[in-house]
C-alpha cells in the first residue's frame, strides 16, 4: 500500500494581499517624495533668485489676497510703529549646530489689512549654548530689511505670541531681519534657515529600492513555497 503523498500548499492568498498593499505604500512614498523634490527644486530656485532682489515696500507684496506661502523669502523694507507692550521673550533655535537664542519684537504696520508683524531680529551671541534664557528686553525695530516666512514654517510657539495682543491683527507671517536701522546691540541678525536641504531624491530612491525588494522576497517565498 503506498503512502499518502503530502498536500502541496496552496497560493498564499495572505500573503500576495500583504505584499501587495506593503508595495503600494512604499511607492506611494516614493512618489510622494519626488513630489516633495520637485518642490523643493522650485523653492531653491527662488531663494536663489531673491538672493539678489532688491527689497520691496511691505504694503506692496502684503496684499489681503496674497496667500503667505507664496510671500515665502520675498526680500521686503518695512518702517515700524511702536507696539505697546511688554518685551517678547526669547525664542529658542538651533543654528550651526548650537542651541541659540533669537529675538523678537512687534512691528506695527499698515499692509493688507493687518496692523501687526512679527519681526525675528536674529540671535543674541552671548546666549548661545545656554539652556535657558534670561529674560531680556530691546528697543522695538524701526527701519527693517528682511525676508518673509510663513509663520507656520517656524515651528515652536511662534504664533502663540499674537495672544499678547487682543484686538490686533496680525500677519501670519514672520520678517526675519537682514538689516535694521539703527542696528540693535547684541543681536546679529540670521534670516533661517541658513541652507536648505535637498535629500528628497534620497528618500525617494530608498523607498522604491525597499519595493523592489520586498518584491523580490516575495518571489523567493513563492517560488520556494510552490516550486514541485
Amino acid at each position: 500500500m503506498s503512502e499518502p503523498q503530502p498536500k502541496k500548499p496552496g497560493f498564499p492568498i495572505g500573503l500576495t494581499v500583504a505584499t501587495g498593499i506593503s508595495f503600494a505604500i512604499l511607492c506611494g512614498l516614493g512618489g510622494w517624495q519626488m513630489q516633495r523634490l520637485h518642490w523643493k527644486e522650485d523653492l531653491l530656485a527662488r531663494v536663489e533668485k531673491l538672493k539678489t532682489a532688491p527689497a520691496v515696500p511691505l504694503a506692496s507684496v502684503l496684499t489681503a489676497t496674497a496667500k503667505p506661502e507664496a510671500l515665502a523669502w520675498e526680500r521686503v523694507s518695512v518702517d515700524c510703529a511702536e507696539v505697546p507692550g511688554e518685551a517678547l521673550p526669547l525664542a529658542y533655535g538651533v543654528r550651526d549646530g548650537d542651541m541659540v537664542w533669537r529675538a523678537q519684537s512687534a512691528c506695527g504696520i499698515q499692509a493688507g489689512g493687518y496692523d501687526l508683524i512679527l519681526v525675528d531680529r536674529g540671535v543674541v551671541p552671548g546666549l548661545t549654548g545656554q539652556v535657558q534664557a534670561p529674560a531680556k528686553a530691546f528697543a522695538g525695530p524701526r527701519q527693517v530689511i528682511g525676508v518673509l516666512t510663513p509663520i507656520q514654517q517656524m515651528g515652536g510657539d511662534r504664533a502663540q505670541v499674537f495672544a499678547r495682543y487682543p484686538g490686533r491683527k496680525p500677519a501670519p507671517l514672520v520678517l526675519m531681519a537682514e538689516r535694521e536701522t539703527p542696528a540693535p546691540a547684541e543681536i546679529t541678525p540670521a534670516p533661517l534657515p541658513a541652507e536648505i536641504s535637498n535629500r528628497h531624491l534620497e528618500y525617494a530612491l530608498t523607498w522604491f529600492g525597499l519595493a523592489v525588494t520586498l518584491l523580490f522576497i516575495y518571489a523567493a517565498m513563492l517560488w520556494r513555497r510552490l516550486r514541485p
